[in-house]
């Protein structure tokens, strides 16, 4: 019987699950597309380019940060062999470099973490191991030993020496006192011992970089308070003496680190202080050292303070830090086991709206879940948002980052140009979409970060490292285009203004310089900029004339304005076609497509391969421009277009994607098919 059905549409996303098994919605593969619940499977926006950052030599490797001062004041910052380097994301340019570092003497780029706070930045060296430095003051005769406080010594009989008063025989009660002389009253004040370690050597702590002013930095070992009190039984060192530092965060106006098995939290509001105020009075403003008790090793990696505490992730399992009175105290403060799901020690969680994402690496691909607490008492509940896209992350991922403005996480290993993307949509309490995609990038990817709608990569390629960033809501509107304007949908997007453009007589060809390093593995792209809109694009040849470089376009266009880039794919392979009824997949039936229909929303010209089985690949191109529709001169795009694909095959017998490699936008919204279904079969009797 003849039949038709529809996919209403492809939010779905990647599914790695069998043809048959894929709910509606769901495809193959998606390269370069951005699920969008408006506007449908779009085309990702291009990047512009920025600046070129520096060779490879300088920052292959290094390690990547983001700074948001404010909206209108953003930077990007990277770390390598003992020099740190900053730059303005909005010009590209450099604001700020120290170099001979020796804290930062490392080359790993998960060997540092950097935690911004306000105008100041915390910069953990994971690899340093943490010291101690210098002497308290003063001398100890140990014939000074009062039995208690009223056994001491009148203090102006005394001034300067130290006494010890023991109390009992616990070490715990023992403190120091030295007597003191202010405005001619002489009184014993509280010490400590003399001759054991002062503090903190600030050389092997996390240091500090500051933002002074607007384009201004400074970057400085951080000023640690010293033993003001006590011995190292009643005022002992940090835990993390000794150790080398995983991690850093800020809670209940404290400043923490993490060291193997430890969490450490300063006293309050002075971020930098590890030490207590009194040995013999405990306060409720006293650093915080817990052990997280545990039957499996622990080496704590990260941190995420939400609402109920502070959530602690290592290898094997997660902690939570609480108190019952909603404040972190030496006496009130927990550590409880929640859960011990795996997670990868390198790449750190990211906050995904409510919920924290992690990963775990398999030998041979990634497992991403989600986290999201649920009040204390409560375990955490665990999704593992992966499994649809099963052995299709490879287990080279290194960095993680998230967006919780347009709810989706990215993944990427800085020895590839590929991005893997997880979004999300929730409305009245209902997912409404989940979808995998991915992202290739014109080079491998340094660092990827999304700040709102803005869209941050460093790429290498050809030697060179560069800035590029896109906004995610460039996607144009149907009033957009009326009045002619479209941006153009490439990468290395650069203006180029036709007075630096000539036109050649002898070849009559028309040079255009490329503002960016040049790249012949990429696919040139040309667009020409008028007034009215973005109307037609060129493809150029490359080429290098007296040590400059140049796109090559025919004829004499030299007085026209250009964009000028790199062209990417955007491929979409659909799966097998398969009549659907009341949730029933019939994968035996006899199904004979006869056609395809594919509606596509705001979109420019794209094409349809259709590659049957063991035969050459068939091109059917979308033009949406029409004879009798388009306006000579205005952007060829349309807001909506029904393509007819002819099939004649058996649904297994075919493959078709979705493709376009020009500089227009590209919206796939649904499809229709039409064919003769048959569930007969012959039996056996």
């Amino acid at each position: 019987m003849n039949i038709t059905q529809q996919v209403p549409n492809f939010l779905g996303g990647i599914s790695t699950k069998p043809d048959d098994q894929k709910e509606l919605g769901e495809v193959r593969e998606i390269i370069n597309g951005y699920p969008d619940p408006t506007y449908g499977l779009v085309k990702r926006p291009g990047f512009n380019y920025v600046t070129e950052l520096g060779t490879d030599t300088d920052y292959s490797g290094a390690h990547w940060f983001y700074y948001r001062y404010s909206a209108s004041e953003t930077y990007i910052g990277a770390i390598k062999n003992g020099t740190i380097t900053v730059w303005r994301t909005s010009t590209g340019n450099q604001v700020f470099q120290a170099t001979n570092q020796p804290y930062l003497n490392s080359s790993g780029y998960n060997d540092f973490y950097v935690l911004p706070r306000q105008s100041q930045l915390v910069i953990v060296n994971k690899t340093t191991t943490v010291s101690t430095s210098g002497t308290t003051s003063g001398t100890f005769d140990a014939a000074h030993v009062a039995d208690s406080v009223a056994s001491l010594p009148a203090a102006n009989t005394v001034p300067g020496e130290y006494w010890k008063v023991a109390n009992t025989s616990a070490l715990e009660d023992d403190y120091w006192v030295v007597s003191n002389t202010t405005s001619g009253v002489s009184t014993w004040v509280e010490a400590a011992k003399p001759n054991i370690t002062a503090g903190l050597d600030a050389a092997s702590m996390p240091h500090v970089l500051t933002r002074t002013s607007e384009n201004n930095f400074t970057f400085t070992q951080a000023v640690y308070s010293t033993r003001a009190v006590g011995d190292l039984a009643t005022n002992p060192d940090p835990s993390f003496v000794g150790k080398k530092i995983n991690f850093a965060f800020y809670h209940n106006n404290r400043l923490g680190f993490l060291s193997e098995d430890n969490v450490i939290l300063s006293q309050p509001n002075q971020f930098f202080n590890f030490y207590v105020n009194s040995a013999v009075v405990q306060s409720d403003a006293d650093p915080v050292d817990l052990n997280c008790s545990s039957l499996k090793p622990v080496n704590l990696t990260a941190a995420k303070p939400v609402t109920q505490g502070v959530v602690l992730f290592s290898q094997q399992s997660q902690f939570i830090l609480f108190s019952d009175t909603g404040v972190l105290t030496p006496a009130a403060a927990t550590i409880n086991l929640i859960s011990d799901f795996e997670m990868d020690d390198v790449i750190p969680p990211v906050e995904m709206g409510t919920s924290f994402v992690f990963v775990n690496k398999t030998s041979a691909y990634v497992r991403v879940l989600t986290m999201e607490t649920q009040g204390l008492g409560n375990n955490p509940l665990f999704i593992d948002i992966g499994k649809n896209v099963t052995q299709y992350i490879p287990n080279t991922v290194s960095k993680m980052f998230s967006d919780p403005q347009n709810s989706y996480i990215g993944m990427y290993d800085q020895a590839s140009n590929k991005a893997y993307f997880y979004r999300t949509y929730v409305e009245n309490q209902q997912i409404l979409m989940r979808s995998w995609y991915s992202w290739e990038l014109p080079g491998h990817i340094q660092f990827m970060m999304s700040d709102s709608d803005t869209v941050y990569a460093v790429t290498k390629q050809t030697n060179k490292v560069v800035l590029l960033k896109t906004q995610l809501n460039s996607i144009p509107t149907g009033a957009a285009v009326t009045a002619g304007v479209q941006v153009p949908s490439f990468d290395f997007r650069a203006f180029v203004n036709n007075s630096g453009i000539t036109h050649d007589t002898t070849s009559d060809t028309t040079r255009i310089p490329i503002p960016f390093p040049k790249n012949t593995a990429l696919t040139p792209v040309a667009v020409r900029q008028e007034s009215a809109g973005t109307t037609f694009f060129q493809t150029p040849t490359q080429t290098t004339i007296s040590g400059n470089d140049f796109f090559v376009i025919p004829g004499d266009v030299a007085d026209q304005d250009w964009y000028v880039g790199y062209k990417f794919d955007f491929k979409v392979d659909l799966p097998i076609f398969y009549y659907r009824q009341q949730g029933l997949v019939d994968y035996s039936a006899s199904l004979v497509l006869s056609r395809i229909k594919i509606a596509v929303g705001l979109s420019g010209l794209c094409e349809f391969k259709i590659t049957p089985r063991n035969q050459n690949t068939m091109v059917i191109e979308g033009n949406p421009i029409l004879l009798d529709r388009y306006t000579y001169d205005s952007v060829p795009i349309d807001d909506r277009n029904v393509y007819e694909i002819p099939i004649h095959q058996r649904n297994t017998n075919f493959d078709i994607q979705v493709f376009s490699d020009t500089p227009y936008i590209v919206s796939l919204n649904s499809v229709m098919w039409e064919g003769n279904y048959s569930p007969k079969y012959y039996r056996r009797t």
